[in-house]
């Protein structure tokens, strides 16, 4: 496919048409053929509506496996019943990974309006294993991981459109090229400075987000292919300030009062200023590891709750807004009514290696019991491979 791009030079403008995978150009303005029409937006930390019109969207994130004791114990107490300003339920993604992932809970999650996303099938702890994985390898953890979730947990393919890497290791256009390979709409594996607040965009042109954790940034073009950022968190530390991407590594202690606040604070910072959407990282760790840390969030999901202009929705429901941004005044939160069946079943299962594991999962009427095998990487329906 051909897009037309503008690169400016002075005050001359010379269009250029490149195909997607060429050398991206930098986004400077005004740019004629990006236009969110087609699907095309820069960086920016400038909202697209005035900001005092702009809604304030807050996503909760959740990026590891999803079982019965997280949602039943964690997960559901704290999220179940809550509703934004419009009186819809709240919503956030939960990016989910293969292995101890419990798939009727997921299908749970899914049923009660909650965004799935794609973690990968393996999972592996490795930075060089994502730094040096192939365009191929990476189809096959990512939209392996889809098509996993969507026959064991009952869920529609088409309505898993969003992904994050583990440990938000990003390998570039290779990452890129794989997930627009697999059909993703949208990623969440780049984190940026609590002082750069952007705005979803498009990969269009140029990103002039800053390449971090270690990760290589695209620096093709992938004509609309979504990025929604993930903004730092901050805490004060021996009289400074330092930037933490996910909740447990912010490391913040006190009571539960001053937890919540803590987090206030962060809202707040975006709130009064461009009102870019914020993405929670919220690891279960979290809440094991810093004493008053459930009480404390639950008090700030409270206080959230009593704001007019803050909405918790997933990374779908942000993405969407950034194609169509509508006023804080007739934004309303998308609700779904998912009608898929699940029954449960619990297979006892062998992996490749011969190991045991057991896989929680849903059957549709009629559908088959078990796998033959451990799904996993290259096997994603745990089948028998039969020799040519």
């Amino acid at each position: 496919m051909k897009v037309v791009l503008v690169c400016l030079v002075g005050v001359f403008a010379t269009l250029v048409a490149f195909t997607s995978g060429e050398l991206a150009q930098i986004c400077l303005p005004p740019v004629p053929f990006c236009l969110l029409e087609n699907n095309c937006v820069c960086t920016s930390k400038k909202s697209p509506i005035p900001t005092e019109e702009t809604p304030q969207l807050i996503s909760l994130t959740f990026s590891e496996s999803v079982t019965d004791d997280l949602y039943t114990n964690l997960w559901a107490p704290l999220l179940l019943g809550r509703t934004n300003p419009d009186g819809a339920p709240i919503s956030a993604t939960f990016f989910v990974p293969h292995e101890y992932t419990d798939y009727r809970r997921v299908h749970d999650l899914y049923a009660n309006g909650f965004e799935i996303g794609v973690n990968s099938i393996t999972s592996n702890y490795s930075e060089l294993y994502w730094a040096t994985a192939s365009v191929d390898t990476l189809v096959q953890e990512f939209d392996g991981q889809r098509t996993i979730i969507s026959h064991f947990a009952t869920i529609p393919g088409e309505d898993i459109v969003g992904v994050r890497t583990p440990q938000l290791q990003l390998q570039g256009d290779v990452s890129i090229d794989a997930f627009v390979a697999a059909g993703f709409e949208y990623d969440s594996s780049w984190s940026s400075t609590s002082l750069d607040p952007y705005f979803p965009y498009t990969l269009d042109y140029l990103s002039h987000q800053e390449c971090r954790l270690g990760t290589t940034c695209p620096i093709q073009s992938h004509p609309g292919f979504w990025v929604a950022p993930i903004i730092d968190r901050r805490r004060y530390t021996d009289r400074s300030w330092v930037d933490c991407n996910n909740l447990s590594t912010c490391y913040v202690n006190g009571t539960s009062d001053e937890i919540a606040e803590w987090l206030l604070r962060g809202i707040e910072q975006e709130r009064s200023g461009n009102r870019a959407p914020i993405t929670l990282i919220v690891p279960s760790d979290w809440f094991r590891m810093i004493y008053n840390s459930y009480l404390g969030f639950a008090k700030f999901l409270d206080t959230v709750g009593t704001m007019d202009d803050v909405f918790l929705v997933n990374l779908k429901q942000v993405v969407d807004w950034a194609k169509n941004p509508v006023p804080l005044s007739e934004f309303k939160t998308a609700v779904t009514t998912p009608e898929t069946e699940c029954h449960r079943n619990t297979c006892k299962l062998r992996t490749a290696a011969g190991e045991v594991r057991y896989l929680t999962l849903c059957v549709r009427d009629g559908g088959r019991y078990c796998p033959d095998v451990y799904p996993w990487l290259g096997n994603p329906l745990g089948e028998i491979q039969k020799e040519a």
